[in-house]
């Protein structure tokens, strides 16, 4: 038999079944009675996860079974319209990355519901619970991955496991896996973090299979949320050095590996060919501009306004981030090149995540848009507490994580407010208890 108590003997193993433990608990204390289980599929959730029932259940991509599940379950909290016309038919305003990944917990919440003898119309009670378990699960896999790069890089297991609750516990990922589990950003979290898990197993051993699983990956970012491809740029990262970096570019492009590189591309290509061949399907055309005027609008008006308003600023809300920056003060002793190319690619990245035309994201906690982006901040954590083990950071580290939890807990009662938050309204609700 294997030797179970031995998975318990590293800190990392621990934090994760720890963690798996109280999300499963919040979660089922949260959504998963009567009353709040319709809540877990609302608002962009609808349009992410409509794809399967339209799939699977209706065969209609035309989403013409609206009308009709609106109707039937007036107890869901509120209608919302992701559906878009186009001339020649309707398409869906998101992308169905995040219902690929949603896929398998559909199928299971299917056959539970067929087997009960329950309505298997995608919308009864088996189908929100299986999404909120699928959110806790790619959470838990993308830490796991998360903990194995970490300790790729050299990152000790004690500060790993130290990390990883943090980053789950300190940030809004643990918003999006348990309160808004139907919002892509977790699985953008898991795909991000196993990308870059197989592009170090790359650098490291040179097994040609990586590049295969790191293009799949990489086309799972893109049909998730495609802006989210600039996740490529944190590839030098992956490598242990500069000159690693180069030797294991090169080697892609030469003989033995080459058919691998070959196969690579055309998986991603397939996975993100699913998104145009879904539009071609329902309008006759292979792209459909499903955000309108929603755009991006380059000119760094709101850079400063992502990071630090009182309306939605990322280091306000998860104060960890702004901590974590200062990692980059090891990574640079460590190995400059690294250094410097990851605070010239976190500019561009706060530079075009702010120059959405909602920079703030709608209604979300904290900036929701920098959860697949944690595995960086995760990376920088690391090696400021891998270099710096001191009783002070130690304390603050325990002080954020309560903050944050606190923090979501005013949102969940609305004293912070969804996207109307200013320096008043944040000053007098601060640190306040629900009424």
């Amino acid at each position: 038999m294997p030797d179970v108590s031995g998975f318990f003997r590293q800190w990392t193993n621990r934090s994760l079944a720890g963690s798996c433990l109280v999300l499963i608990l919040v979660s089922s204390n949260l959504n998963w009675s009567e009353r709040f289980w319709p809540g877990i599929l609302e608002a962009d959730a609808k349009g992410y996860y409509a794809w399967l029932p339209a799939v699977f259940i209706y065969s209609d991509l035309h989403f013409g079974f609206f009308e009709e599940i609106e109707e039937k379950h007036r107890n869901l909290r509120w209608r919302y319209e992701y559906r878009v016309n186009h001339p020649s038919g309707t398409t869906n305003k998101y992308f169905c990355g995040t219902a690929a990944l949603e896929a398998p917990f559909f199928f299971v919440a299917h056959c539970i519901t067929l087997i009960s003898g329950g309505d298997a119309d995608g919308y009864t009670y088996w189908y929100p619970v299986l999404i909120n378990i699928a959110a806790v699960f790619y959470a838990l896999a993308g830490l796991y991955l998360l903990g194995r790069f970490l300790s790729g890089k050299k990152i000790s297991d004690p500060v790993t496991a130290a990390v990883l609750i943090a980053l789950l516990f300190g940030t809004n990922l643990f918003y999006y896996s348990v309160v808004e589990p139907g919002m892509s950003h977790v699985y953008s979290f898991f795909c991000v973090t196993g990308f870059l898990r197989t592009c170090q197993r790359w650098f490291q051993n040179g097994e040609r299979k990586n590049i295969v699983y790191a293009a799949i990956f990489l086309g799972l970012i893109v049909l998730i949320r495609p802006v989210n491809i600039l996740i490529i740029g944190v590839i030098p990262l992956a490598a242990q050095s500069w000159g690693d970096f180069q030797a294991g570019l090169k080697k892609i492009f030469r003989k033995p590996q080459l058919q691998f590189s070959i196969i690579g591309l055309l998986c991603f290509g397939c996975i993100t060919g699913i998104q145009f061949l879904f539009y071609y399907l329902q309008t006759g055309s292979a792209w459909v501009d499903a955000y309108g005027d929603e755009r991006f609008y380059f000119n760094g008006r709101h850079f400063f306004d992502f990071l630090f308003s009182f309306k939605k600023g990322a280091f306000l809300y998860i104060p960890l981030l702004l901590v974590a920056l200062a990692g980059l003060v090891p990574l640079i002793k460590k190995d400059k090149f690294q250094g410097y190319w990851l605070i010239a690619w976190l500019i561009v990245l706060v530079f075009v995540l702010s120059s959405w035309w909602s920079w703030w994201y709608g209604g979300s906690f904290g900036s929701r848009v920098l959860v697949e982006y944690l595995p960086v901040f995760g990376l920088l954590l690391g090696c400021l507490l891998e270099l710096y083990r001191t009783t002070f950071l130690k304390i603050a580290l325990i002080l954020l994580v309560g903050f944050c939890q606190f923090q979501t807990y005013q949102y969940r009662y609305f004293l912070i407010h969804w996207e109307d938050m200013t320096k008043e309204k944040y000053f007098n609700v601060f640190m306040k208890l629900p009424g």
